[in-house]
């Protein structure tokens, strides 16, 4: 608990100042645990209308102003970034091949934030990230008249939906985000923003058969691509080891680590030849009473290799899927998943090893794959050929395909 709460504070004082962080701890201490963002009143009081009423947002936006805006903009409204959001990392991707696609890019970062100023916002998303093609704007105010204007976090959804100056209202939606709570008022707002009529782009099929099912969202979906010139197999260092790869984000509970954590112990009872590399997040922390590595966060330019180094991988997902699955395929690695519609949609049967999400289940399925070279090397090719076909340019190109068909009352492609 105590680790979580350190590399909490570490992330808040790193993306919004050490000051905000600060603040933010002493008000846990005093308070407890409430809303991120939540002000403190002068009366030492925390503030949740105030805090809630800036998420639910108000009209806002010049009407007259509706259907003015070149055609070709696209203005997309983010809650704040710090290092290493896959989900920030696949907004700015598709912000950049839409500009690369004739398309006018507006980028508006929404509250609470530390940056000075939108100068101070762009030049840590490029170091970060990488150059952004698009003009960015700081809060509510940053908002402009536009044809297309997308939300993206649950948070942004309500403020978006109440812009009076765009002429169609988007949601980018990459994983049902209510799930990411308890039952909780947190739940219910997030689970609120489907129903706002924004029209969706989904990552990958099953978020956009869900919300169409059971929110009567009109949703087209895109699915993963792979970076080509990154992901790619490299040589096997000699080892005594049989490798296993688990995505160990603890401190994300939709990647349901302590599931996968005793799976594992079960494995390496069984199966003394096995070795677990820790990657995705520290885990200097946890008791682990098998061989392992604690890869812990790595950069991007190391993943193909520490992938390559691996004969079998565990990436599990209580949501929607990470991208993993696909950039580990495209190393050479097969893949193990938890048997559910959240992560079933990319990889077929023969592609990839499914259990049950019980810890029983993954162990026995991960054993039969460590015994059975020759079926992990079938499955390895056929997740290999989808990985290598999977192109983020394709996935660009079906973004345009979705925005030219859902706009204006059209059926999604």
């Amino acid at each position: 608990m105590v680790g979580n709460l350190v590399r909490k504070f570490t992330r808040v004082a790193r993306t919004q100042g050490l000051g905000y962080a600060l603040n933010a701890a002493s008000r846990r201490l005093i308070h407890g645990p409430q809303p991120v963002g939540a002000p403190i009143s002068q009366t030492g009081k925390i503030d949740f209308l105030g805090h809630w009423e800036q998420v639910l947002g108000e009209p806002h936006g010049d009407p007259s102003k509706l259907g003015t805006a070149p055609a070709t903009r696209v203005q997309w409204v983010i809650p704040n970034f710090g290092f290493g959001s896959g989900g920030h990392l696949n907004i700015f991707r598709f912000i950049n091949m839409l500009a690369e696609r004739g398309f006018d890019q507006r980028l508006v970062i929404l509250p609470p934030y530390g940056w000075s100023s939108p100068e101070a916002a762009r030049a840590a998303l490029e170091q970060w990230y990488f150059p952004l093609k698009a003009e960015v704007a700081l809060g509510v105010e940053g908002f402009v008249p536009a044809a297309v204007t997308f939300a993206t976090g649950w948070q942004t959804a309500y403020w978006v939906s109440k812009h009076r100056a765009s002429e169609e209202k988007f949601y980018f939606v990459q994983d049902f985000e209510p799930a990411f709570h308890p039952v909780s008022s947190e739940y219910y707002f997030a689970e609120n923003t489907y129903r706002l009529g924004l029209k969706g782009i989904t990552a990958g099929s099953w978020l956009s058969e869900k919300l169409s099912a059971e929110y009567g969202m009109r949703c087209g979906a895109v699915s993963f691509g792979v970076e080509h010139d990154r992901y790619v197999q490299q040589p096997r260092n000699s080892t005594r080891h049989f490798n296993i790869l688990f995505y160990s984000r603890h401190v994300t509970p939709r990647r349901l680590f302590e599931l996968g954590l005793v799976a594992l112990e079960k494995v390496c009872a069984e199966c003394p030849e096995v070795a677990v590399i820790f990657a995705g997040g520290d885990v200097g922390g946890v008791k682990i009473p098998f061989p392992h590595l604690n890869a812990g966060e790595q950069k991007l330019e190391a993943l193909p290799d520490l992938y390559s180094q691996c004969d079998l991988a565990l990436v599990l997902s209580g949501t929607n899927l990470s991208l993993l699955p696909l950039e580990v395929s495209a190393c050479g690695c097969p893949v193990v998943m938890n048997d559910t519609p959240s992560a079933r949609w990319l990889l077929p049967d023969d592609a990839a090893f499914y259990a049950a999400p019980d810890p029983d289940a993954l162990a026995q399925v991960m054993i039969e794959a460590i015994r059975n070279p020759e079926d992990r090397a079938r499955r390895t090719a056929k997740a290999q050929e989808i990985a290598r076909a999977a192109t983020w340019q394709d996935q660009g190109d079906k973004v345009v395909e979705l925005l030219a068909s859902l706009r204006g009352g059209g059926a999604a492609g």
